[in-house]
C-alpha cells in the first residue's frame, strides 16, 4: 500500500523571535489553508491514505472538515496531542511503523529536526513555516503535495532525494542531540524563550548547511564559503576579533560578526567545545551545559533523507509528457 505521512506543527513560527525581530507569523487559519492544499495535491496524484498526525489546535481536523467532497482516504494516527516536540516524534514513529512513502512537514528547521530523529530512511518534505527554514521549502501546498505522492507511489526514482549530513552533540561520550543547520555554543546561562538574540554570546559554531540563503547562524557560513562546503566536511568558526563580516542573525537583524578562525572539518572528527553555558541547535537554544561536563561535536552523513521538489516536479512532468509534442 502507498501511503503519505503529514505532520502540522502548530507552534512553529511562534517564537519569542517575533517579539524581537520583523519575523513572519503564519496563523493556524494559513497552515489550515496549506494542508487543504496537500491534499488536494496528493489526492490528485493518488495514494492509498494519508496518516495525519492530530495536532492540539486541531489544524488539520479543521482542514478536512472543511474539504467534504475529498475523495482520498485519511486517517489520523492514534496518539494523544500534548502541544510539544513528542508529537511529532510519536507520530514520525507510527509513520515510519506503517511504512509510509513520504511524509510532508509543516514547520521550520527546528520541526525537521526533530522529526529526522526517528524518520529512518522515509522522505521528508518540509514546507516553510516556522522562523529559521533553511531546510524547509517557500512552496505551494498543493505542488508539496504532488511531489509526496509522487515519490511514495514510486512515480519518480531515488535520485529526486538527497540525504543531509548531521551535527551530533556529545556530552561526557553520550550523544545526546543533533543539529542538521547549525550548532552553537553558547553563554547564555539558561534555555530560556531559547532564541539567540545577541551576536556578543555566541563563542563558536558548526555549520552543516551553506546555502546562499540561509538565515540565523547559518548565514555566517554563507558568507564564509559562498560557493558551499564539500560533501564530507562542516564549518567550524570561532567567534573572535580577527577580522569581522555581516551575518543575518534574524529576520530584520543584520549584524556585524567577528571571527577568529574557521577551519573545514572532516565527517567523523570529533571536536571539543572550549566554553558554553547552553547550545543551540537549528536555531534555539536547546541543552544546558553543566560544571564537569566534556562537550564534543561530530558530524556525519546520516541525517534525513529530503524531498528535492524541483527534481520530483520535473521527473514526474517528463513522464507524464512523454509523447507530448
Amino acid at each position: 500500500m502507498h501511503k503519505v505521512g503529514l505532520i502540522v506543527n502548530p507552534v512553529s513560527g511562534t517564537d519569542i523571535r517575533r517579539a524581537t525581530s520583523t519575523a513572519g507569523f503564519i496563523d493556524n487559519m494559513q497552515k489550515a489553508r496549506t494542508v487543504k492544499s496537500i491534499l488536494r495535491g496528493i489526492e490528485a496524484v493518488g495514494v492509498d491514505e494519508v496518516l495525519i498526525m492530530p495536532d492540539f489546535y486541531g489544524i488539520a481536523a479543521h482542514a478536512l472538515w472543511d474539504l467534504p467532497q475529498l475523495s482520498l482516504k485519511w486517517s489520523f494516527i492514534d496518539m494523544k496531542p500534548r502541544g510539544d516536540y513528542t508529537d511529532t516524534v510519536n507520530a514520525v514513529k507510527e509513520m515510519v511503523k506503517e511504512r509510509v512513502g513520504s511524509i510532508v512537514i509543516l514547520g521550520g528547521d527546528g520541526t525537521v529536526r526533530v522529526a529526522s530523529k526517528v524518520s529512518v530512511n522515509t522522505p521528508l518534505l518540509p514546507i516553510s513555516t516556522g522562523t529559521n527554514n533553511v531546510i524547509p521549502y517557500f512552496i505551494d501546498g498543493t505542488l508539496a503535495g504532488i511531489a509526496a505522492a509522487a515519490v511514495a507511489n514510486d512515480l519518480v526514482n531515488d535520485s529526486v532525494t538527497y540525504r543531509l549530513r548531521r551535527i551530533l552533540l556529545i556530552i561526557n561520550g553520550e550523544v545526546v542531540d543533533q543539529a542538521l543547520v547549525d550548532l552553537g555554543a553558547t553563554l547564555y546561562p539558561f534555555r530560556g524563550a531559547r532564541a539567540v538574540i545577541d551576536p556578543n554570546m555566541i563563542t563558536e559554531t558548526f555549520i552543516s548547511l551553506v546555502k546562499p540563503l540561509s538565515i540565523g547562524l547559518a548565514s555566517i557560513g554563507s558568507v564564509l564559503r559562498p560557493n558551499g562546503l564539500p560533501s564530507d566536511k562542516i564549518l567550524h568558526v570561532i567567534i573572535g576579533s580577527r577580522f569581522s563580516i555581516k551575518a543575518v542573525l534574524m529576520p530584520g537583524y543584520v549584524t556585524n560578526m567577528g571571527i577568529d578562525r574557521v577551519e573545514e572539518i572532516s565527517l567523523g572528527i570529533k571536536v571539543p567545545i572550549s566554553r558554553a553555558y547552553t547550545i543551540e541547535l537549528d536555531g534555539e537554544r536547546e541543552v544546558e551545559i553543566f560544571n564537569g561536563d566534556y562537550v564534543e561535536v561530530m558530524a556525519d552523513e546520516k541525517g534525513p533523507v529530503i524531498i528535492d521538489v524541483n527534481k520530483a516536479m520535473q521527473e514526474l512532468f517528463l513522464r507524464q509528457c512523454s509523447n507530448c509534442p
